[in-house]
């Protein structure tokens, strides 16, 4: 009876508990995580503006920057800082790469309107280090009145001490970006109304999909290579794009941006856009670059084909039945592409077709002169046809691996560079095919002969091994002659 009185008791608590509205919130607030503290992420930085500050020689040790570095550091705070207003010794903007101090707290920075020159970055061989080496928080970077960016100056290999998280720059005066100045994969929005100068690699592996530079009057080598986001971009047409004083040749600029599907050219000069703006041709038949190409492609109106027009490119196969001549890598990395017939080509750049690792047959009926490399690393490369060729460069035919590899060559025997097989490791047979009549080719007299192994005779067989040939000796005995053999390749030169 009690156990009852009790159960009675809390049905009426519980009823009147309803009644009152008093029951639990079915739909109680998500919860908030609590915010960091200003400053003490990089991703919730606090303004800093620095006026009435003299930054002084930016790399002695007594200067204003270095106090300044001091302050942010013990401070101990994620900022912008703002520099706009300081003054300096000289007007180029120098922050000691060997200073490591303070500067991971810098998440943007407004450089001095006294500033009209960021240093230069330091290189020595293939090593390159930043001049804002250790910003490795920065974002965003801005300058007034910045006229020239250095070489290097936020070059970035994905080091912890690079500046490798920049997205945004703005630099509405500049005039100049030097070689390498902002190669890293992070940077999405660009503003250079003003350029002229864009270096080499300038840009490279960069991430912003579209690019505009009205005034741009020269574009370096490689200075938009592996932009793999970059989907368009817009330049007058009389730049001069890819060009390189040392060879006197041009080379496309945007190997590897193969989602740039549009190319606007503006005004008068030797630049035009074909393929609906996928392409861009030089004085009306040469074609200087076609990164976003694929599948297969006809050209009848193409003469010539300049350095890396189609570097790394999805193309399948090509037809240029106009073309004359290849400029050098123009379809390196182009690995679907497995048969190519150029009938009127008659000169081969070096590593023209470098890295092409399913190209299984090449025709080139009136080609005279192959550079070196050209080959290289064609693993699949069964049968080349080169009847009229003269001269055939160094490393042509280098890492094609043990696939057997036929060639027709001509009746007179071609000079031949060095190491011709380099770096083919296994057994491989070479057969050259020669027709009746054919002169130069020695040991070759009748229908056959089988140059292989240990053999180090002076002839042209051990010179297409590896020694070299200039006709009558070997061509070079520093880089060719007798060590040079690769004793791996069997040659076999044969009548038709």
């Amino acid at each position: 009876m009690a156990n009852k009185k009790l159960w009675l008791g809390i049905l009426v608590i519980v009823f009147a508990m309803a009644a009152c509205g008093d029951e639990p919130d079915p739909d109680p607030d998500p919860y908030t995580p609590p915010q960091s503290e200003p400053g003490a992420s990089a991703s919730n930085p606090i303004d800093r503006v620095v006026e009435n500050t003299n930054l002084g020689t930016m790399t002695s040790s007594a200067s204003g920057w270095r106090q300044l570095l001091n302050s942010i550091n013990s401070t101990g705070k994620y900022i912008n800082l703002d520099l706009s207003a300081c003054t300096m010794t000289g007007t180029s903007f120098n922050p000691d790469s060997s200073v490591e101090t303070g500067k991971k707290y810098i998440v943007s920075i407004i450089l001095p309107n006294a500033a009209t020159d960021i240093e230069a970055g330091a290189s020595s061989g293939a090593t390159y280090e930043s001049s804002f080496k250790y910003f490795n928080n920065l974002k965003s970077i801005s300058g007034a009145n910045i006229i020239t960016i250095g070489d290097y100056s936020f070059w970035c290999l994905y080091n912890d001490t690079d500046p490798k998280n920049i997205q945004s720059v703005d630099f509405p005066r500049a005039t100049t970006v030097g070689r390498a100045a902002f190669y890293g994969p992070n940077l999405q929005s660009i503003n250079f109304p003003q350029v002229t100068t864009i270096g080499n690699s300038a840009f490279s592996s960069c991430g912003f999909k579209n690019a505009s530079f009205p005034l741009v009057q020269s574009i370096g080598e490689t200075a938009f290579s592996s932009c793999s986001y970059l989907e368009s971009i817009s330049f007058p047409a009389s730049v001069q794009l890819g060009y390189s004083s040392s060879s006197g040749t041009y080379s496309n600029p945007f190997t590897g941006c193969r989602n740039l599907t549009s190319f606007t050219v503006s005004g008068s000069g030797s630049l035009s856009v074909i393929e609906n703006g996928k392409a861009l041709v030089r004085d009306g038949t040469i074609l200087l670059a076609y990164p976003s190409a694929s599948g297969t492609i006809t050209m009848n109106n193409i003469t010539a084909l300049d350095g890396k027009a189609f570097g790394s490119c999805n193309l399948d196969s090509v037809n240029f039945p106009q073309v004359t001549s290849i400029g050098s890598e123009t379809f390196a990395s182009c690995s679907n592409i497995q048969d190519v017939s150029f009938p009127q080509v008659t000169n081969i750049s070096s590593s023209a077709f470098s890295y092409c690792s399913r190209l299984q047959s090449a025709s080139f009926p009136l080609v005279t002169t192959i550079g070196s490399s050209a080959f290289f690393s064609c693993s699949a490369l069964v049968s080349v046809s080169i009847p009229m060729v003269t001269n055939i460069g160094a490393l042509a035919f280098r890492s094609t691996g043990a696939t057997a590899l036929s060639i027709t060559m001509g009746s007179a025997a071609p000079s031949l560079g060095y190491n011709m097989f380099d770096n083919v490791r296994t057994a491989k047979t070479v057969r050259v095919k020669v027709p009746t009549g054919a002169t130069g080719y020695s040991p070759f007299s009748s229908s056959s002969v089988t140059v292989s192994g240990t053999n180090t005779d002076a002839n042209w067989a051990n010179g297409f091994r590896g020694g070299s040939w200039n006709g009558t000796t070997w061509a070079s005995t520093t880089s060719g002659g007798t060590a040079a053999i690769n004793q791996n390749i069997t040659v076999i030169i044969e009548r038709q």
